[in-house]
């Protein structure tokens, strides 16, 4: 794809810089492909530099997680990271050109809603990248962690903020959503449409329900790489796996419980705080904590099918993909936005989500079906072309949306452009509506 005539520079916004999850990830891969494309690119992040910078131009805060911070200093940090907003400030004064976009991949575990205040006066530059739905619901993901089930709420109702929802507690619950009207009061969503882009077409489902103004909201898929170099013959191999964090929220435990009913092995590649419960609770699972790509294809080449069991409404499953690009099929809830278009591609099994006996039917199902297995491998094998993007192709929708954004920035001359005085529009008064 020929470069944009009208791009100067990219500045690719992240909590950090080192691949650590899905949003960082991607984030640093797009700075990767953008420096090819011969794209200028600034990275602003939030952590501790690292040995491997993602661009040429790299910022870093030097701070640390919320998680790994003392009490009172996530409380306040959380809410409003001084230095974020005077560095992120002084970059976008020194350096700003009607050419630059703003891209922000995550903000929410260093970064902090001040990120939000010095981005305001170049709000029409500005894309933020939902990988979650943090824009939308205070807990980011529009999920009853108590109850294990999706929110039926509009998020920061009446109705909603005098629910226990948080998997911390409800004075988490409570910082959370001031944390959320942080961000309204200084980057207001609900009365600015914000150039904001979405992994699955169904977020905009839940991004409506939060009344955040959708004119501007495009969907663009995820890249995904295969877990292997060549789809494997799933339906001859007998291990389940479960590739992902191991927290409440991701449903390692219902994979488990689900794998011992069904009577399988169940193998899982990733970590997290959950470890140590898994290994007292289920000996029997194997245990490879986070591998590296090269090690994982060596691991996935054993994998019958995969599991998610994620408890809050997946909005992408970059595992789910990896795993059907490489012939291996999956089972996953009804609540993952993927769930349906895997099912009626013939690519795997859905069952109700937070239903343990359902998930363990599945495996049971395609434990004791090999021709099903095979069916299903082929089909993933056939058909996942169809369910997202190749990095290149992404790289080329991201630079289609640049194109887009400055377009519509420099056709737009009227509205404010400084918020130096904090004259900010005021967040929307709460309601005590319920979705």
């Amino acid at each position: 794809m020929a470069r944009s005539s009208g791009l100067d520079r990219v500045v690719v916004i992240n909590d950090r810089s080192s691949r650590i999850g899905g949003a960082s990830n991607l984030a640093i891969l797009s700075a990767g492909l953008l420096q090819d494309a011969g794209i200028a690119v600034t990275y602003f992040a939030g952590d501790i530099v690292g040995s491997d910078p993602p661009a040429s131009e790299t910022i870093n805060l030097d701070a640390l997680p919320l998680t790994q911070q003392s009490r009172f200093s996530a409380f306040a940090s959380g809410l409003y990271n001084p230095r974020a907003y005077a560095d992120l400030n002084g970059l976008i004064s020194r350096a700003d050109t009607e050419g630059t976009i703003y891209h922000i991949h995550g903000w929410s575990k260093i970064l902090s809603p001040s990120i939000f205040r010095a981005l305001w006066p170049v709000r029409e530059r500005v894309v933020l990248h939902a990988h979650d739905y943090f824009l939308s619901c205070p807990n980011g993901g529009f999920a009853n962690y108590r109850k294990n089930q999706v929110c039926p709420l509009t998020p920061m109702s009446i109705s909603c903020l005098t629910t226990n929802c948080d998997k911390r507690g409800y004075h988490e619950k409570i910082w959370r959503s001031a944390r959320h009207l942080v961000r309204e009061h200084y980057f207001p969503i609900q009365q600015v449409a914000a150039n904001i882009v979405i992994v699955h077409q169904r977020m905009r489902d839940y991004f409506a329900r939060g009344q955040i103004r959708t004119s501007n909201i495009e969907t663009i898929r995820n890249p995904v790489e295969p877990f292997l170099d060549h789809p494997s013959d799933s339906w001859k191999n007998r291990d389940f796996f479960f590739v992902g964090r191991l927290e409440p929220e991701k449903g390692f435990e219902d994979a488990a419980i689900a794998a011992r009913l069904a009577g399988v092995r169940l193998q899982v590649v990733g970590d997290g705080a959950g470890r140590a419960r898994l290994e007292k609770d289920f000996p029997e699972v194997i245990i490879h904590g986070w591998k590296s790509k090269d090690e994982m294809r060596g691991i996935l080449r054993d994998a019958r099918a995969l599991i998610v069991s994620s408890r809050v409404p997946e909005p992408f499953g970059l595992a789910a993909l990896e795993a059907v690009t490489s012939g291996i099929p999956v089972i996953l809830p009804d609540t993952a936005l993927l769930g349906d278009e895997l099912a009626s591609l013939g690519c795997g099994l859905t069952f109700q989500s937070g239903r343990v006996e359902m998930l363990a039917s599945g495996v049971r199902q395609l434990a004791g079906d090999d021709m099903l297995l095979r069916v299903m491998s082929l089909n993933c094998i056939r058909r996942s072309h169809e369910m997202a993007h190749t990095p290149t192709s992404w790289r080329d929708a991201l630079l289609s949306l640049y194109d887009r954004v400055l377009e519509r920035a420099n056709a737009d001359t009227t509205g404010p452009k400084t918020a130096a005085n904090g004259d900010f529009p005021t967040a929307r008064r709460l309601t005590d509506e319920t979705g």
